[in-house]
């Protein structure tokens, strides 16, 4: 879409967007944790840069508005939940998979169901690892998740929904259709 230049649907740029995460949860952690704490401050950082992640991949307004409120009012939920710190985490990357797959992008279900399981699980799991008790290896950890999500993009068999758009000229619909049935 014209004029929709704030993203990073691509590999390159959501390798970008993990660098910013991981740096922007340093600072977070540096200026906010010795006023609310170290877990509350993971756990906002982890729904607000689930909730960015969301926006950003999605490749129209459209789309990044319907992923911006889904991922707001269930990043919400998690905060609101006395569920933890290592579950909100958990929770925000199931956020971002359910936005993902579920809204912005489109491929058969138990490829979308496994791909996403996969980004998931080893994104969380690569976080673990390097996570440890100092706030550098916090923001080393945000930096590794967000560095497998990258991966969704070098997968193949995924193609962005098609956009409702009754403007668009009928053979351009027509052609979408047939790529999206072709895919």
């Amino acid at each position: 879409m014209k004029g929709w230049t704030w993203r990073w649907n691509s590999f390159g740029g959501s390798i970008l967007f993990a660098a910013a995460a991981g740096a922007g949860l340093l600072v977070a952690v540096l200026v906010f944790g010795p006023v609310l704490g170290v877990s509350s401050v993971v756990a906002g950082f982890a729904v607000a840069a689930a909730t960015v992640f969301a926006i950003g991949i999605a490749p129209n307004r459209r789309g990044a508005a319907a992923a911006g409120a889904l991922a707001s009012v269930l990043g919400a939920l998690l905060l609101l939940l006395p569920i933890g710190v290592h579950a909100t985490v958990a929770g925000a990357a199931a956020v971002v998979a359910l936005c993902r797959s579920g809204l912005l992008y489109r491929s058969r279900p138990w490829r979308a169901i496994l791909v996403e399981t996969a980004l998931l699980v080893a994104g969380l799991g690569l976080a673990r690892l390097v996570a440890g008790w100092g706030v550098a290896s916090l923001a080393l950890a945000a930096w590794a998740y967000f560095l497998v999500q990258s991966l969704f993009f070098l997968v193949g068999g995924v193609a962005t929904r098609a956009e409702a758009n009754e403007e668009a000229d009928p053979f351009d619909r027509a052609r979408s259709r047939l790529v999206a049935l072709l895919d």
